[in-house]
């Protein structure tokens, strides 16, 4: 009997015990939400008046560029450049056409492009400037170019696209970042892009040459910021992508592309923000190449390509390079008694001093990047020039970003 009564009272004492303990893990776990909220609050505000106050414009403009401002609450996240180890994307390696809009007057029409349907502005957003449709459904525009057949047999296209908050559920709204390559086809009444890719519930979707070929569905990543969009032509091969994702792969486009517009398509459900929805491109790049990096490479012992672009000013290498940074590690896996000497260039603004600095500071972010490949690093060495060897003039944007360039030499 006693012993019955003792297990009890010990059986009591360790329910006692176990409610009290979970109690306690309740309020605690209560607690640490509460500070963790409000140190997200407190570091979202600071974040904000910091914003604000690096953000905040001239007096003379200040009136104009808020007006114009594209309203976005950004959750930007940078892409982490070990996401893109597999990218293959290699830009081509003349530029005939860069627009960062540097130079354009917010509000107004983008000076470099031409108009084929509904309306476009440039406008700013966190400090940059991009271009923006002002038609309520669609909105086409193509650079400007002497000649209508610019396009060669061999080229690439690249541009950022702002991807707002398609996640929601029910609420029927998408953006079309839709592309036309023939001039005949843009021109006509009952004109049709030869790409349509369009963004929905979260991923993506589309075809090429109206249902010949479908475009695979990938997830649109974080939202609410910018996404890369890549294409490559040579000899009627294709290839489509989204950020590191090839989402698109054709042995031969049923047409000959001659020129390149897009079209800026958008349509808000029920629901949505309030009705509003945010659509924009940036930094857009046409060149010439592509598609002969590793020939090159093994015939001649060199490549120079300005294809590995940075932060303006800076020697962070942007996530959409590693395309080049991956085939120039996988050519010295394949020969591995290559070495290779990388030499930076930058163009003519800044001071000759910074822009000899900072071409050295890029040819060993380049090297870093490669022997994070698998690379010895006794096969790289670096060597920079600065602005010291240009290859054209320094007075156009497409000037500026042709030498902006790496060479790699075989030693």
């Amino acid at each position: 009997m006693k012993k019955s009564y003792v297990l009890l009272i010990m059986a009591f004492i360790a329910t006692t015990l176990s409610a009290e303990a979970q109690l306690w893990d309740k309020l605690k776990k209560k607690a640490e939400e509460k500070l963790e909220e409000a140190l997200t609050k407190k570091t979202k505000t600071e974040k904000g008046k910091d914003a604000d106050k690096k953000s905040k414009p001239s007096d003379s403009q200040e009136e104009d560029d808020q007006e114009r401002t594209v309203s976005i609450d950004s959750k930007t996240k940078k892409t982490e450049v070990a996401v893109w180890r597999n990218y293959k994307f290699i830009p081509g390696e003349k530029v005939i056409f860069y627009d960062n809009l540097k130079q354009e007057e917010v509000g107004e029409f983008p000076s470099r492009w031409d108009l084929r349907k509904g309306g476009a502005e440039v406008a700013t957003f966190d400090g940059e400037k991009v271009i923006i449709g002002t038609a309520d459904y669609d909105n086409t525009i193509l650079p400007l170019f002497d000649n209508t057949d610019y396009l060669s047999d061999e080229f690439t296209i690249e541009f950022d696209v702002f991807v707002d908050d398609l996640s929601q559920e029910n609420n029927n709204s998408w953006v079309n970042y839709n592309m036309f390559f023939v001039k005949k086809e843009l021109e006509s009444s009952a004109n049709s892009p030869e790409l349509k890719l369009e963004f929905r519930s979260g991923k993506t979707s589309g075809r090429v040459c109206k249902n010949d070929f479908q475009l695979e569905s990938v997830s649109l990543g974080v939202l609410n910021t910018w996404h890369h969009i890549a294409l490559s032509y040579h000899k009627g091969k294709f290839k489509l992508y989204y950020d590191e994702k090839r989402i698109a792969n054709l042995p031969k486009l049923p047409v000959t592309p001659d020129i390149f517009a897009i079209e800026l398509e958008a349509v808000t459900g029920h629901g949505f923000k309030d009705g509003k929805m945010n659509y924009a491109i940036k930094n857009i790049r046409i060149a010439h190449g592509g598609g002969q990096m590793y020939k090159r490479m093994i015939a001649e012992g060199k490549y120079s390509t300005n294809g590995i672009l940075f932060d303006s000013g800076k020697a962070i290498i942007k996530a959409q390079s590693m395309g080049i940074v991956n085939k120039v590690a996988g050519v010295m896996k394949e020969y591995s008694d290559w070495e290779f000497l990388i030499i930076g260039h930058t163009d003519a603004d800044g001071s000759e001093v910074s822009n000899l600095a900072l071409s050295k500071k890029r040819a060993e972010a380049i090297k870093a990047a490669i022997i994070a490949k698998g690379i010895d690093a006794k096969r790289i060495t670096t060597l920079g020039k600065g602005e010291s060897e240009p290859i054209t003039n320094n007075t156009t944007q497409e000037g500026k970003a042709n030498n902006r360039r790496v060479e790699f030499v075989k030693q």
